[in-house]
């Protein structure tokens, strides 16, 4: 598995809930993981929860949980 596909999911299965949240900028562009945590949905590693608005105008979180799927994968 390539290291950052890992760390991502790492941090998802670290968490109670294994949820992992991203935040998007007040002008409107997402962090370079969110490509990554798209791509690891695609894969049905995470389970997309959807977007909700942030504080500022134009701004937002995006969540994604960790799937069964996920968790096996990190395990091998």
């Amino acid at each position: 598995m390539i290291d950052h596909r890992r760390r991502l999911l790492s941090r998802a299965a670290l968490t109670a809930e294994g949820r992992i949240t991203l935040r998007r900028e007040p002008d409107r562009s997402w962090p370079g993981d969110h490509s990554r945590l798209c791509a690891l949905e695609n894969d049905g590693h995470l389970l997309f929860l959807g977007e909700q608005p942030g504080p500022l105008p134009g701004g937002a979180s995006a969540a994604w949980r960790i799937t069964a799927q996920g968790r096996a994968a990190l395990q091998g």
